[in-house]
């Protein structure tokens, strides 16, 4: 079982991750994709989700477009950053969207974890992302798909952590 989480811009899929990472109190490994505004150029960046110094450019977007992206860095730095995380019983995506496209080598390693049985794959996919990868995870049998809205946002912290726990203690007991 996988857990990814969707819903609108700025709902709060990613302050929902962050609450439920703290509420369950699982060790975790993963990235974050973070922007950085200047200017009206948003740039995007992969980073470690538990190291924040380190950072790699992976696009830029001006007027919500995507105007340069970098699949080597997801290849490359995203590749790595998730091969590390595997060895924690949660891995955590925030965010899969359209920026990822291009980008083989991550597209497959995602999609590798996602058959996995013995870890947790924690995400975030954006809704308006339609590229192979969003589409698989969006039809995988192995995904539970969650809707972030105002209404219920709260109420997910306890039941996602809740299921998170409950599947971090059955791998102990296997």
């Amino acid at each position: 079982m996988h857990i990814f989480l969707t819903g609108e811009k700025q709902v709060g899929k990613s302050t929902l991750v962050r609450r439920v990472l703290e509420s369950a109190g699982i060790p975790y490994g993963g990235l974050l994709s973070v922007s950085e505004i200047e200017d009206g150029i948003r740039r995007v960046y992969l980073r470690d989700i538990k190291d924040k110094k380190e950072k790699k450019l992976c696009g830029i977007c001006i007027n919500h477009h995507i105007t340069r992206k970098n699949p080597e860095v997801f290849d490359s730095f995203g590749v790595s950053l998730l091969e590390r995380a595997v060895d924690k019983a949660l891995v955590v995506i925030d965010e899969i969207g359209n920026m990822e496209s291009s980008a083989d080598k991550y597209s497959t390693c995602i999609a590798n974890l996602i058959e996995r049985e013995d870890i947790l794959v924690f995400g975030v996919l954006q809704n308006m992302a339609r590229t192979a990868l969003s589409d698989y995870i969006r039809e995988s049998k192995n995904v539970m798909l969650y809707e972030v809205t105002e209404k219920n946002r709260d109420n997910l912290v306890s039941v996602l952590s809740e299921k998170i726990k409950l599947f971090v203690n059955c791998q102990k007991s296997q």
